[in-house]
């Protein structure tokens, strides 16, 4: 019986330690990143909406959602995007939500043009998913659960700078 316990033991050190070591990301997976620099724009019915990121360090960006409201700028979200300790983070500060706290989403899967991140914590959204359809044009999108009902919204955007 204790050489079972010993063995099953074993084996879940070995998954759990492949499991972390499968979800650690580098410098280099963070510079895949490097895309969504620049300024972004998406037209809506209430206008034009704003995405505008830029590089604070080598491990760190800086992004803002705003409108534009004749010569005032709505900033509706500040988002800081970092790679720290094997991981790469989201961090939103949405006005008028979370006490004005950031809201961290990890990073969980990553392709050259498709990155997923989620908070399956968060009430909602749950994901935050950016999609580099070509250099030019991007698609983020917000998904999880509400209130028991899935649901999400798509926000494509157009470089403009």
């Amino acid at each position: 019986m204790k050489r079972l316990n010993l063995l099953l033991i074993s084996i879940l050190l070995i998954v759990q330690n492949q499991f972390a070591q499968n979800n650690k990301y580098s410098l280099a997976d963070f510079k895949s990143l490097d895309g969504i620099l620049g300024t972004w724009k998406m037209e809506t019915r209430r206008g034009p909406m704003f995405e505008q990121w830029t590089r604070t360090n080598s491990e760190k960006f800086q992004g803002k959602s705003f409108r534009l409201n004749n010569q005032d700028t709505l900033v509706m979200e500040r988002i800081e995007l970092s790679f720290s300790g094997g991981s790469i983070v989201y961090r939103p500060i949405v006005t008028g939500q979370n006490d004005g706290k950031a809201v961290e989403f990890k990073l969980i899967s990553n392709t050259d043009s498709h990155f997923v991140f989620e908070n399956k914590e968060h009430d909602y959204p749950q994901r935050i998913i950016y999609h580099f359809k070509s250099k030019d044009t991007l698609n983020a999108r917000v998904e999880g659960t509400k209130d028991g009902k899935e649901m999400g919204s798509n926000f494509p955007y157009v470089r403009v700078r």
